[in-house]
Order: structure tokens, then sequence, then C-alpha cells
């Protein structure tokens, strides 16, 4: 059930009646863009620089190694110099090795620029600075844009503290662009203010955009890192902020099922590979959603958004007796991809969110019998599963266990059946059908305090 502790916890954004000062979206997915998880991973003197000259497009694409017939990457650790120039630069490392990548990011290097002092005023002269770099074979490509929300639809996701109180604000994202050109496995960087949650509102729109596919070598890949600044300019006028406090992510109950998706491409849709739908809707105290307007649809008048509308009837949230009777108005954002039917399976399991999961004392019953009786008090098995359209695991099977031979795999397969995973993802995807694998911790001591964290899974 829905409590009214988790509905206040999933609070985390609002709809102005007001209109907002400009909204400002930058981003970086061009050929240069920094390696992401690079520059994450190496930060020796723990501080982030902040660079705010890149090499130009031109200067890449002239820097491509002769002879090097593929894309390739290199990090540099320099000094940052009193001007914000990065000096001193040695190669850390290349892929692949010894084509020339390294030698040239050090040809390029010196047309970069770092703020000259950090976040808190002081002088960065000295530190040291890792920068990373990718140059693009002929014909190859990075993701880019194809659709980005507007200003009225980042003001839609202002967070409702901040907005309260008039706060302007904030946030990096970084996600994964698919072969679809969908985002996922997004995550905040930085938000600022900290505790206004511009954070939640950046992957809130999420769904909303959509890129072009990462080329390599004449066809569409997965993968490419994306970094998207987005800022929240502070709200202005003497009018009333009227807001409306929205649910993100709810437990759902019951969901669109893949037939049903499948069943909902528009027909206006003939020859368009894919599309993308955002309704905000009213939350009722049933659990039931009404009142759907369309935030967002692409690519526009093809049906996507009528479609995502008609299935909005197929959703619920468990909402119980006792929160009903105090319920007050809600709104959720519910997003929604559409994939053409004839097309072959690309839905892929990112980040399950597990809304049920086996308590201690559960664990500690299934605990396999021959290796409490061998003296074993810990082991790991993993199960694979096939998800319903409820977010229930059907279809078990041991996939591995350790120490092998004592039950661990058939453990975690009884372990399992107590999962329920949020069946709507936050990309706006059914798990009807996926199959996840969940590694499972065992302990023959485990206490009822010490609640075994949710599995991850990894998609099967």
């Amino acid at each position: 059930m829905l409590s009214r502790r988790v509905l206040l916890a999933l609070l985390t954004a609002s709809l102005s009646t007001t209109a907002l000062s400009t909204v400002a979206l930058a981003t970086a997915a061009s050929a240069q863009t920094p390696l992401a998880q690079a520059e994450d991973d190496a930060r020796p003197s723990g501080w982030r620089p902040n660079f705010v000259t890149r090499v130009p497009e031109a200067k890449m694409k002239a820097a491509f190694p002769k002879g090097a017939t593929v894309t390739g990457k290199a990090q540099l650790g320099c000094i940052a110099d009193k001007g914000g120039r990065l000096v001193d630069c040695k190669v850390l490392r290349e892929d692949p090795v010894g084509r020339g990548f390294g030698e040239a990011a050090l040809s390029v290097v010196g047309y970069e620029r770092i703020a000259t002092k950090d976040a808190q005023g002081a002088p960065v002269e000295g530190r040291p600075v890792r920068t990373s770099f990718e140059f693009l074979a002929p014909g190859d490509a990075n993701p880019d844009w194809v659709r980005k929300p507007n200003g009225a639809e980042i003001a839609n996701v202002f967070p409702k503290m901040a907005l309260d109180k008039r706060v302007g604000g904030k946030a990096v994202i970084r996600c994964k662009a698919t072969v679809e050109g969908f985002l996922e496995a997004c995550r905040v960087l930085s938000e600022t203010p900290a505790g206004m949650n511009f954070g939640g509102a950046g992957l809130q729109l999420a769904p909303q955009f959509r890129m072009s596919p990462k080329i390599r070598g004449g066809r569409a890949v997965p993968g490419g890192d994306v970094t998207i600044p987005i800022t929240w300019e502070e709200p202005r006028g003497s009018a009333p902020i009227n807001t409306t406090a929205i649910v993100l992510d709810p437990p759902w109950n019951r969901v669109p099922t893949l037939a049903e998706l499948s069943a909902a491409w528009p027909k206006a849709a003939t020859g368009v590979p894919f599309g993308q739908a955002a309704l905000r809707c009213v939350l009722m105290k049933t659990g039931q959603l009404r009142s759907c307007d369309v935030i967002s649809e692409n690519p526009r008048g093809k049906g996507f958004g009528k479609a995502a509308q008609d299935l909005s009837k197929l959703f619920l949230v468990n909402i119980g007796p006792a929160d009903a009777k105090t319920f007050k108005d809600y709104k959720v954002d519910v997003p929604f991809r559409f994939r053409d039917p004839a097309a072959p399976e690309a839905r892929k399991l990112t980040k399950p969110r597990w809304i049920r999961t086996l308590s201690a004392e559960g664990m500690a019953e299934v605990y396999p019998q021959a290796a409490a009786k061998a003296g074993v008090t810990s082991g790991v098995g993993a199960a694979t599963c096939t998800i319903t359209a409820t977010g229930e695991l059907t279809g078990c099977k041991p996939a591995r266990e350790s120490p092998a031979g004592l039950g661990f795999g058939a453990a975690a397969v009884e372990a399992v059946k107590a999962m329920r995973m949020n069946p709507w993802t936050l990309e706006g995807d059914t798990v009807d059908g996926l199959t996840v694998t969940i590694p499972v911790q065992f302990s023959l001591d485990v206490k009822a305090e010490d609640a075994v964290a949710a599995p991850t899974g990894k998609p099967g």
C-alpha cells in the first residue's frame, strides 16, 4: 500500500500556474565531451575542476591520428596554472593503445581552460587535473539531440520546496543513450542549492529527452554518456504561486501489459520506429488516474499522446483504506516509451526498484539445510527469473551459487519468490516479460534488526 509516509517522501516536484522566468538548458554531447566516468573516478585532490573552455570540434577532427581507423580515447593528467591552463600534462591511458590518441590529446589540451578558483573561491593553481578526450573516426558520431524539453516542460517539474521559497537552482544529470535514442541509467552529478531536490527534478525530465544514437563503424550501438546541465531561474513576480504536489515513480499495483502496449501503437505512426509521451494525471484516492494531460510527445502528431491517455486507464496505485480517508490532491507524472510492435525486442532492464523484498527472518527460514549441517554460515546464490506485468517473479531457476553444492542456488529461488519490483520503470517501460538475475547474500546468523538490503538485479 502507498502509505502517507511514502507519499510524502515521493513529493518532489510541483506545477506552477504562474509564468516563470526563462529556463535555460545547456548540453554537452559533442565529440569532445569529457569521459564522464574517467573524471568521476579520478579526482586525486578531492575536487572537481570547472571547465570553462573546451577544445573546438574542428581542432578535435584535425587532431585525429594519421593511420588510425577507429574511434579512440585518451586521458591526461595535468597541473592547473594560474590562468586556468593545463600544463605539464602526461598521458595516463589511451584506448586503443599505440594508435596515437595520447599524442593527439597532448596536441589539443592547450585549448582547454578551467576556472581559476574552485567553488569555495580558493585558487586552483598547482592542483592536479585529469581530462579526457574522445577522437571520432570518420563516419562515427556520438549521441546528439533530437528533442529536448522546452521551457514550460522544465518549469513543470520545478521542485515544490524551491518554488514555495522562490529559489532558483541548477542540476547536472548524466545518462546513457540507448540505440533507440532514449536516455537510461540517469543519475545526479550535482545540484544547487542542496536540499531543494533540483537533482530529482532533472531526473524527472529524462524521459522527455530524445537523442540520435551513438554510431560506431557505420551502425548504431548502445552507450554514450550524455551530461545535461539544467537551470531553473528564480520565480519572479508578485502573483501567488498555486502548487499541486506531484508523486514521482509511485509503487504501481497495475500497469499496462506488453500486449496492451503493443495494441496501443498508433495507426498514424506507420513507419515510425519509436515514440515517447509523458502524462500528468490526477491521482485519486482509489489509486486510479484521471484528467491526464499530455505534457510531452515526440514525434508530435503521430498519436503517441492519445495512446498514452488511453493506457492511463490501466494504471493503479495501491492506496489503503486508512490512507484514502486522509488522502489529499496529488498529481503523478507517467512517462511512456512506444516501440513498433513489429520490431525486435529492444527493452532493457537498467535499475529495477524493489517494492517488496524478503525480510531478515524470511531469509533465515530459507537458509539451505545442507549448508547449515556442514557448518557453513554464509553463502551467495543467484536466481534467474521472468518478470510478470505486475512485477512479480516467475519461472525462477538457480543461476549460480557459492560455495557450490550446498543448496544456495535453490535457496535463492525460494528467497526471490517473495520479491516484487515496480512494474513500470522511470524511463517509461513495462517490465512484463523481461528476465532478471538476482544475487542473494545468505547468513545463518541474520538478526531481525539487520534487514537485508534489496538486491539490484541484473538483466537475465
